[in-house]
This record gives C-alpha cells, structure tokens and sequence, in this order.
C-alpha cells in the first residue's frame, strides 16, 4: 500500500473495475498505484491506440481514464467506443475531445494528484450508477 492511502479519500471503489489507455510508462504505473489505492481493479494499461480500442470493443471494464494522445495518435476511435457503450470516461490530459454527446466525462488535467483523480473516479462511479437500468 502506498502512501496515497492515508487520503481523506476512503477506498471505497472496491472491484470497480477501470480501463487505463496512457503511453507514459511512469504517469501509468503511478495512475495504477493510486487506482489500487482507491480499490479499483485496473485493466491495462493500454499505451497505443489499437490494444486500448480491443480491449474497450471485449469489455470487461466498467469506467476508463484514457489519454487524449497514445503514442502519436489522438484517442478519438477509442472514446467514440466508449461513447457508444455509455461507458463514463476521464480523460486524462490538457484538452479535452471536440464532440462526445451522451457520454458522462470529466477531465483529468495532467499532472493530477491522488485526490483529483479521486474525485474523478467518484464521478465517473456515480455516472455509471445513475445510467443503469432501474435508476431515476
């Protein structure tokens, strides 16, 4: 355990599980410490385009954080799938996508710390609760 979890921040995200497209090797292995400090199970990471669009079409994810840029190519394709799935997204990055109509996002401004990706997570789970089935 890290020291990300003496936060104010209880984690209470146990086995929400989260898709992490970012190429950094460092940002993503920090974003992977700090999810696990919230109780998520993460899925990747994923630092190109092409496993990141395979993996969000198989689906075993419930919200994602993804990088506006994986390794030279915008993550367009990939945030359209996840607009399609009604899947809740952060996108970690400076700016944001043009045009996601329907789709519950938030914006992870790089570099973020281990409570705004907190917050994040937190909105992307309340997202995610209120578009189920049966919810008002």
């Amino acid at each position: 355990m890290s020291e990300h979890a003496a936060s104010a921040h209880p984690a209470d995200f146990h086995g929400l599980r989260v898709l992490v497209a970012e190429d950094e090797l460092l940002v993503s292995m920090l974003l992977e410490d700090m999810l696990d400090d919230l109780g998520c199970h993460v899925i990747g990471p994923y630092a190109a385009l092409s496993p990141a669009l395979e993996a969000a079409r198989a689906g075993a994810f419930d919200v994602a954080v993804i990088d506006m840029n994986l390794a030279g190519e915008r993550s367009d394709p990939l945030l359209a799938e996840l607009a399609e799935r009604r899947i809740p997204v952060a996108i970690a990055s400076g700016a944001g996508p043009s045009d996601l109509p329907g789709q519950p996002t938030t914006v992870l401004s790089k570099p973020y710390s281990f409570d705004q990706l907190a917050d994040a997570v937190r909105t992307l789970h309340d997202a995610r609760s209120l578009d189920r089935p049966g919810n008002a």
